[in-house]
C-alpha cells in the first residue's frame, strides 16, 4: 500500500475517534485528534497543499494545549462545560478575509503550491475554529460546517478520496455537534 494511503487512511480513523469524543464534550478525544493531525501533516506536504500543512502542524499544537485546557476544566464524568463568547469577539473572525487572501497571495509564490487561496481561506478559518474548540467556546461548530464542506470539495480536486470522505462525515458530524453543543 502506497504511503500517502496508509497516513490518509491512519488519520481518518483517528479523526471519527477525535470527532466523536468532541462532539460528546470528553477529554479522552484530544490525544487521537493530535495523532492523527501529525500524520496530516506528513500527507499534506506530500501532495503539495503547503497551508494544510501549516494548519495541521498548528492542529497538532492546539492538540496538545486543548487536552491540557479540557483535562483542566473536566468534571467528575470527563465532560467539559461549554463557555460563550460576545458578539465582539466573534467579529474578529471577519479579519481572516485579509489574512487568508495576503496568506493565499504568499503561497501563490511558491513552487508546486496547489490551490493557494482555497487552501488558504481552509487554513486561516481552521485555526479560528481550533481555537474556539480549545476554549471550548459553543459557537466552534458554526465555524466547522462551511469549513469542513470546503476542505471536502478541496481534498476531493486533490485526489484525497479518503479525506474527501471523511469531510462529508465531518460536515454531518458538525451539524450533530452544532445541535449538542448549543444546549
Amino acid at each position: 500500500m502506497e504511503i500517502n494511503t496508509v497516513l490518509e487512511w491512519s488519520a481518518t480513523v483517528l479523526s471519527l475517534i477525535f470527532l466523536k469524543g468532541i462532539i460528546q464534550r470528553k477529554v479522552w478525544a484530544w490525544p487521537a485528534g493530535t495523532v492523527s493531525s501529525a500524520l496530516s501533516v506528513g500527507l499534506f506536504y506530500r501532495i503539495g497543499l503547503y497551508a494544510e500543512t501549516g494548519l495541521y502542524v498548528f492542529y497538532v499544537l492546539m492538540g496538545l494545549y486543548g487536552w491540557q485546557q479540557w483535562r483542566k476544566n473536566a468534571e467528575q464524568t470527563e465532560e467539559v462545560s461549554l463557555v460563550d463568547v460576545p458578539l465582539k469577539t466573534q467579529s474578529l473572525a471577519l479579519l481572516g478575509v485579509p489574512l487568508a487572501l495576503l496568506l493565499g497571495y504568499i503561497l501563490n509564490t511558491l513552487p508546486g503550491v496547489s490551490f493557494a487561496y482555497f487552501d488558504a481561506f481552509t487554513t486561516v478559518f481552521g485555526l479560528w475554529a481550533t481555537w474556539q474548540e480549545t476554549k471550548r467556546i459553543r459557537t466552534a461548530f458554526h465555524y466547522w460546517i462551511p469549513l469542513n464542506i470546503a476542505s471536502m470539495i478541496l481534498y476531493g480536486i486533490k485526489g484525497l478520496p479518503i479525506y474527501a470522505g471523511l469531510m462529508v462525515i465531518y460536515s454531518i458530524m458538525s451539524v450533530v455537534g452544532f445541535i449538542r453543543w448549543r444546549k
